[in-house]
């Protein structure tokens, strides 16, 4: 028996979402095809001067009064000249490029994104669940005093340690180190209550309240800033980091209970993405709310120079307007509801499809599969439409400017003109629509 059940139907399945992503982008026009309307319009007056002035030339100068024959060049530049290749060297390429990201499982929203991506500097990627597989595991609980020794009224029977408490207090947390307590204790068989008292402070830690104890669970930085002295513990914690591990102290009341170490592992493929972006002259910079040494750590792993370690989710922003205001075209690459902002600010933002809602919707590019190298794939997929629309348009405007002239010297019978005239749209199309045969380098790998 096949049991099938259906999760979305209709136009809210993920299939329609996509479709309905391309079509919308395909109506938005970049900045590039705005400016050739304009040029395109200014075209058609200027072409109807110009036929003119051959009329006149050839009327006067040439036929002399013989109207018949001096209309003939006129005509012919009149349907030599072709806007309607101009018109075509943008949408054409643009089509052809969103086509050719759907099929690479990368989804531009707009044609604008598209622009903004091919001009872009740097590439700045948020650590966990971007650079990092965002599923980080316990590896080292650290008890540096009994709960019996901190609270003496504690039965010794209760059997609550360090990763019991902090299972408690973050059970209401929906941070991936919160989850990945959770789930560790959850995995060994034990029940976790749940607080009385519940509070999260976006970034840093927990405040929870169970059986009349106050638990505090977080950073190095949020236990400084909740005034508890953590020097038992700084050792422990300097090694932690050290190992590439994220530190998380648990307290109760004003004294450190103990130290749970949690490593996240780089995702498979986002060293070589970090190495080809940078023989693409494009830096890549990593953001992260983890600690200094912990974030070095990763980032020698993916091998990236620049990093913000430390950074709260508002700061987020600031980072990227600060990489901005040096001059540079910024693309932020996130997963979370953290990210969102940023990816907003940022010149184009790239959300990676395994992420949140919200992201998805902020971003100007999503990717669909959760492969950090299709951050590549899409840079590549801009710079190739980008640069044939380019090459589109300097064939429009180099039939032009050859062919107008030898229409206006008389070279070109009008019959002639129009076979050139359908040409020129044609080689436009054919050029543009040649790109369906073209592969992304790292496709190709």
């Amino acid at each position: 028996m096949l049991v099938v059940k259906a999760t979305k139907v209709g136009s809210d399945s993920f299939l329609s979402q996509v479709v309905k992503l391309v079509e919308e982008a395909m109506g938005r026009k970049p900045l590039l095809q705005k400016l050739v309307d304009r040029v395109a319009g200014y075209f058609a007056y200027a072409v109807m001067v110009v036929a003119l002035s051959t009329f006149i030339v050839w009327y006067f100068a040439v036929t002399h009064g013989v109207a018949g024959a001096a209309i003939i060049p006129a005509v012919a530049v009149l349907v030599v000249a072709c806007p309607c290749a101009l018109g075509l060297a943008t949408p054409t390429a643009i089509m052809v490029g969103m086509s050719k990201g759907a099929s690479n499982g990368v989804i531009f929203r707009g044609g604008e994104a598209m622009e903004m991506l091919n001009k872009i500097s740097v590439a700045i990627f948020d650590k966990t669940g971007t650079l990092t597989q965002g599923k980080p595991q316990v590896t080292d609980v650290v008890e540096i005093k009994k709960l019996a020794m901190v609270v003496p009224a504690i039965s010794s029977d209760k059997n609550e340690t360090t990763l019991t408490l902090a299972a408690i207090a973050e059970k209401g947390s929906e941070h991936p180190l919160a989850k990945a307590i959770v789930a560790h204790v959850q995995d060994q068989g034990m029940k976790i209550d749940d607080a009385s008292y519940f509070e999260a402070i976006a970034g840093l830690g927990v405040i929870a309240t169970h059986n009349n104890l106050s638990l505090k669970v977080g950073s190095p930085a949020f236990m400084q800033n909740q005034k508890i002295d953590i020097s038992s513990s700084n050792q422990i914690i300097g090694k932690l980091q050290e190992e590439g591990k994220t530190a998380v102290i648990v307290s109760v009341g004003d004294v450190v209970l103990g130290v749970i170490g949690l490593l996240d592992t780089p995702k498979q493929g986002a060293k070589e993405a970090v190495s080809i972006l940078k023989s693409m002259k494009i830096e890549p910079v990593m953001l992260t709310g983890d600690n200094e040494k912990t974030a070095s750590k990763v980032a020698q792993m993916v091998g990236i120079e620049r990093i913000f370690a430390g950074i709260l989710p508002s700061g987020k922003v600031d980072v990227v307007r600060r990489i901005q205001n040096e001059g540079k075209k910024v693309a932020m690459i996130g997963d979370g509801i953290n990210d969102a902002p940023a990816l907003t600010a940022a010149d184009v933002g790239i959300a990676v499809g395994s992420g949140t809602d919200i992201a998805i919707e902020a971003g100007k590019v999503i990717l669909v599969r959760d492969d950090i190298r299709d951050v590549v794939t899409a840079i590549e997929i801009a710079k190739k439409t980008v640069g044939k629309i380019k090459q589109n348009l300097t064939y429009a405007f180099m039939y032009n400017a050859i062919l107008i002239p030898v229409a206006a010297v008389g070279f070109l019978y009008p019959a002639l003109a129009g076979i050139a005239m359908a040409a020129s749209s044609v080689s436009v199309t054919m050029s543009s629509l040649a790109m369906k045969r073209w592969t992304p380098k790292r496709k190709k790998n």
